[in-house]
């Protein structure tokens, strides 16, 4: 069983790092907190390599067990998490599962998240746009563009 990480200040890591780095290998991992600044986290970096490197044994089991049934069934229960999910049109659920599995292995190889917290608020703003009233309700009347079009910011002068 994974102990509760410990917490201290930052402060207090800069006045006595010994000290903290000896709690951070008593119980893996310390938190340090910051006022007015989101909290640190110190981890021994082979622990983070080992997570890292079993989520993405978990990613490549999930991406192996999935055939078109279990598609429908993944964005049923992803539905739960990004509601959002349930705009999107029935034949857009594969398409986002199969870019979201696809992009969330590729991060877990490099270790970085960025490019999937990207796609997820590229879908996001899709499912809005499937949201709104005046399009029709298949989207039929949208258009995709292959490059991102500059515009201005409504409200400000060209």
């Amino acid at each position: 069983m994974r102990k509760s990480p410990a917490t201290t200040t930052f402060s207090d890591f800069l006045r006595a790092p010994k000290e903290v780095l000896g709690v951070l290998e008593d119980s893996g991992e310390v938190v340090l907190t910051r006022r007015n600044a989101p909290a640190l986290r110190l981890t021994q970096e082979s622990a983070s390599r080992a997570e890292l490197s079993t989520l993405g044994v978990v990613g490549q089991l999930f991406a192996a067990s999935l055939d078109e049934a279990a598609l429908d069934r993944v964005a049923t229960r992803l539905a739960v998490a990004l509601p959002w999910i349930g705009l999107l049109p029935a034949g857009l659920h594969a398409e986002f599962i199969a870019e979201f599995q696809d992009t969330a292995r590729a991060c877990i190889a490099v270790a970085r998240f960025d490019r999937l917290a990207i796609l997820l608020e590229a879908w996001q703003a899709t499912a809005e746009a499937y949201a709104d009233p005046r399009l029709t309700a298949d989207g039929s009347d949208l258009e995709y563009l292959d490059v991102p079009e500059v515009v201005t910011e409504p409200g400000l002068d060209a």
